[in-house]
């Protein structure tokens, strides 16, 4: 089988993993116009180092086609035009035809995916990124459909056109601007619903970037009993979460808010010893953040009367969590046995919401963590949804911690 790499797959770095790889002659021009384009930097650095790797790497099969074949081509079809992207298609095509061996065409684009797959002489492969978290599902993705799949969607909302997993945002754009938020449930696309909402202190809760509106929208989705979100600090993961469940219970929809944390010395700090007191009062320093969120008098409040209960994991086996939410921050220090216990704990009108920055694990082995397990095995599961958001909201001074990375 002979590996076809598009653009997209070749700028992510994908002919370092396959072996018997072939780079068409468009594909190089493409590669060359980047380099002297008005994209980012990053993106003509990736151009640079992936024209030095293809010269050097003499595993990797470059070959130029005649231009008159893909017109011909072009020209017999009803569905291709005169495209950089319909021409890559058309070499994949002449290079199935003319070595007769089976080619698998592995492109990053979404669009150039679908489009693909209505040429049953080659297979095609959507090339996953893994980003910086070391996993490829974000719970939403970035998709430029063509005109004709841009139609076909907007045509018919029940088709996935798109190829979205279940619950997934789908960001669509247009002449490289953003031309609408979609969400896939599996049966239908349909726009953001959420809704802004009053705190339990009186604030008006409401989202300040595009991320933060789609994970509104996900807490407030009562199909959707797990939930997970992973972020950098100071993107509101847990701020959104805490002040949707408090107001929820205000709304008399829950009956209290179940917190879970494991209780991890922050790597490189110091130990607090053995602390004195119940079992609440062992965990407090760790659910000051409830207090920092809601204020000292309401936080105290909570407590006593139950509508905040702390839960160790330690005393979590054999627990019957009916219609609570349970909200489990810092979820990157969870081990995947963790993450089983605490989803196998819930029980009728429960949620589970997890807050997760999988760069803050506390473990000394950081591939501890069971988040990059959970989203493998839960990602396009109907009662799993996720977002991951990007930036730092508290405020420009906890914005530099970036960086030091």
């Amino acid at each position: 089988m002979i590996n076809f790499l598009d653009t997209s797959a070749v700028l992510e770095g994908a002919y370092l993993k396959y072996s018997n790889t072939f780079i068409s002659a468009t594909v190089l021009m493409e590669l060359e116009n980047i380099k002297s384009s008005n994209k980012s930097e990053h993106i003509k650095y990736l151009a640079r180092q992936a024209t030095r790797d293809i010269i050097a790497f003499k595993s990797i099969t470059k070959k130029p086609f005649s231009q008159e074949k893909i017109d011909k081509l072009i020209n017999k079809s009803a569905i291709l035009s005169d495209i950089h992207d319909h021409r890559i298609l058309c070499e994949a095509l002449l290079l199935a035809r003319e070595t007769k061996e089976e080619v698998n065409f592995i492109t990053c684009d979404s669009s150039q995916y679908l489009f693909a797959q209505q040429f049953p002489k080659i297979k095609t492969e959507l090339y996953r990124v893994l980003n910086e978290d070391g996993f490829e599902y974000n719970g939403w993705g970035l998709y430029t459909p063509t005109e004709n799949i841009m139609a076909q969607l907007y045509t018919d909302l029940s088709q996935n056109v798109l190829g979205c997993r279940i619950n997934e945002f789908a960001e669509i754009f247009e002449d490289g601007q953003l031309k609408d938020v979609l969400f896939w449930n599996g049966k239908n696309y349909r726009n953001l619903k959420y809704q802004n909402f009053t705190s339990v202190l009186g604030e008006q809760i409401r989202p300040r970037n595009l991320e933060q509106k789609m994970y509104l929208d996900l807490l407030q989705n009562r199909d959707i009993p797990i939930k997970l979100c992973v972020a950098k600090f100071g993107t509101g993961k847990s701020f959104l979460a805490l002040n949707y469940a408090l107001h929820e219970i205000q709304q008399g929809r829950f009956d209290k808010i179940v917190f879970v944390k494991n209780n991890l010395e922050v790597k490189g700090a110091g130990t607090l010893g053995t602390l004195p007191g119940d079992e609440i009062a062992k965990q407090y320093p760790w659910l000051r953040q409830i207090e920092d969120h809601i204020g000292p008098q309401l936080f105290e409040e909570y407590l006593e009367n139950k509508t905040i209960e702390p839960a160790h994991l330690s005393t979590l086996r054999g627990r019957d969590l009916k219609n609570c939410i349970v909200l489990v921050d810092e979820a990157e220090n969870l081990l995947a046995t963790n993450i089983q216990l605490l989803v196998g704990r819930m029980a009728a009108n429960s949620e589970i919401i997890f807050c997760a920055d999988v760069k803050q694990c506390d473990y000394q082995d950081e591939s501890k963590s069971g988040i990059p397990k959970m989203i493998k095995a839960f990602a396009g599961h109907p009662l799993f949804g996720m977002v991951k958001l990007l930036k730092t909201e508290r405020s420009d001074v906890a914005a530099m911690a970036d960086l030091m990375d």
